[in-house]
């Protein structure tokens, strides 16, 4: 997202004025609510959460198709797979749809040795699934017992 030239300005005007504050001192603490630097600030805020919603449901459908075109459609298959490259838990039920008991139920249980917990977002496990060797992770099948 390139930057808005109002944004710029008002940023730029902030600094000439030496209005704006120390490093901890937000905006809407230096700033009147009806200034139009303010308004500038909080605009590219708000884009830019809804940006970000947006960009994280388009990388969990991409997920979705890869699973799907590379023929995994066994949720308890996806959830590993996502569980190994160490996606977070709440990304893993949102994509593949399981409740929280049958994932600790059947995917759970077989990392629950491991110490390190799931971290990755949406955006970052898309990247990984592009480079992941996919019947690699697929190996060792416990889920199927």
């Amino acid at each position: 997202m390139q930057t808005p030239v109002k944004l710029i300005e008002a940023m730029d005007s902030l600094t000439e004025n030496h209005e704006w504050g120390g490093a901890t001192e937000m905006p809407e603490d230096v700033l009147a609510p009806d200034d139009w630097r303010l308004k500038a600030i909080l605009n590219y805020r708000a884009e830019t959460k809804r940006r970000d919603s947006s960009k994280a449901k388009q990388a969990e459908e991409r997920i979705k198709r890869y699973f799907a075109i590379n023929n995994i459609s066994n949720p308890y298959a996806q959830a590993f797979i996502l569980r190994k490259i160490g996606t977070a838990q709440i990304e893993i039920l949102r994509i593949t749809g399981l409740s929280k008991n049958d994932y600790y139920n059947h995917i759970g249980m077989l990392f629950r040795s491991k110490k390190n917990y799931g971290h990755l977002r949406v955006l970052d496990v898309e990247a990984m699934l592009r480079k992941a060797n996919l019947k690699l992770l697929l190996e060792g099948r416990q889920w199927e017992k």
